[in-house]
């Protein structure tokens, strides 16, 4: 996957394919970012998936401004600055209990084990879906995910909605503090929020809130099992923990790319996209140009911080990439606790889940005796 990134980035800068009805990548760094401010050239109200089957309906990411900037002002509430740093004590147990039950069984699927667990957890204490709920969301991701592609975008996600309309209906009937009841009692445009947009904001939360954190995470322990120099280097400075955080969401981008459509005529590298063009916006490229990041396949920490696409940029930047960041930052500094991981086996991959999200299915390892 990432030498096909290389082969599209030194093809041009500009690439068109008839594939799916047509529709032109964007690969370098400086073009994707520039495409991402200019959120009133490429917008992002006709769908941010090629092919877009059914109509774009997923809130945020499938909305313009104004009702753009009103949904996401509604979810940042979950996700406050404030309320992260009151989650990092929550957070530190939820690892360190996840770490040691997965120590004491000497190791195994890290995915399975510590990875998935961590950000499910996050989602009952940040959104306020039930155990039994977070419990089935990862089965009813993938099986959205295996339909997508060419399936209605909500019939494919048909059987997670009832699981979250059951959570709606269980926040109407019972009294509880959380932000699910805050969300049902908001106001959009001055008028009540509808439960098919709080379903639909929640369903977004459910999905990026754990595919993000679970695929870097993966990726994290891979890389550091598999290359004892990086990994006494984060042991011999723990606090540089965030330098390695930043260098895997780079490397190793787990949401690969989104797409807009262009509303106007634009030349990008004196190639003109018509107005009405579906365009592709390659993060995971982008964050491996050379022109960007020297050595680019290089796992090197001493890079600009957050100088990546990963989260996105301009309006549409991920609303939890700094929860992201502080689950994965607190994950490496538990793991410098314990003795060296080391490979037990090869790592193996899926297909990107949706064609978008990209990340170890399975990692084996096992701990330094």
């Amino acid at each position: 996957m990432w030498t096909a990134y290389q082969r599209l980035r030194e093809s041009g800068r500009v690439l068109h394919s008839s594939a799916r009805g047509g529709f032109y990548v964007l690969t370098h760094f400086d073009d994707v970012k520039a495409a991402l401010r200019d959120s009133a050239t490429f917008v992002s109200g006709k769908g941010h998936r090629i092919p877009m089957v059914g109509t774009p309906r997923a809130i945020p990411i499938d909305y313009d401004p104004p009702i753009h900037t009103e949904y996401r002002k509604i979810m940042i509430q979950a996700l406050t600055p404030a309320r992260i740093s009151a989650m990092e004590p929550f957070l530190r147990e939820t690892i360190a209990r996840l770490v040691a039950a997965y120590h004491a069984a000497g190791g195994g699927d890290a995915v399975a084990a510590v990875t998935l667990p961590l950000p499910l957890a996050v989602l009952t204490e940040i959104v306020g879906f039930s155990p039994v709920t977070v419990s089935q969301l990862r089965t009813l991701t993938a099986a959205m995910w295996a339909q997508v592609k060419e399936t209605d975008y909500d019939e494919a996600r048909r059987d997670l909605r009832e699981v979250v309309d059951g959570e709606i209906r269980r926040h109407r009937s019972e009294d509880l503090d959380d932000y699910i009841t805050a969300l049902l009692s908001t106001t959009l445009e001055s008028r009540p929020i509808t439960d098919d947009e709080a379903a639909r904001v929640l369903i977004t939360l459910a999905i990026a809130g754990h595919e993000t954190t679970m695929n870097s995470a993966a990726s994290l322990m891979w890389l550091l099992a598999a290359d004892s120099d990086l990994q006494d280097e984060l042991r011999a400075a723990p606090e540089r923990a965030p330098q390695f955080v930043e260098e895997v969401l780079r490397l190793r981008t787990p949401a690969q790319h989104f797409a807009r459509t262009t509303a106007r005529d634009v030349v990008v590298d004196d190639v003109l996209i018509p107005a009405g063009s579906r365009v592709l916006l390659s993060y995971a490229a982008a964050n491996r140009d050379p022109d960007a990041f020297p050595e680019p396949d290089r796992f090197d920490t001493s890079r600009a911080s957050r100088a990546h696409l990963t989260f996105g940029w301009g309006i549409h930047q991920c609303i939890g990439a700094t929860l992201a960041r502080v689950e994965l930052r607190i994950l490496l500094e538990t793991l410098c606790q314990y003795p060296r991981l080391i490979l037990d086996g090869d790592p193996t991959f899926e297909p990107p889940h949706g064609g978008i999200h990209y990340g170890p299915h399975a990692v084996p390892l096992r701990f330094e005796a």
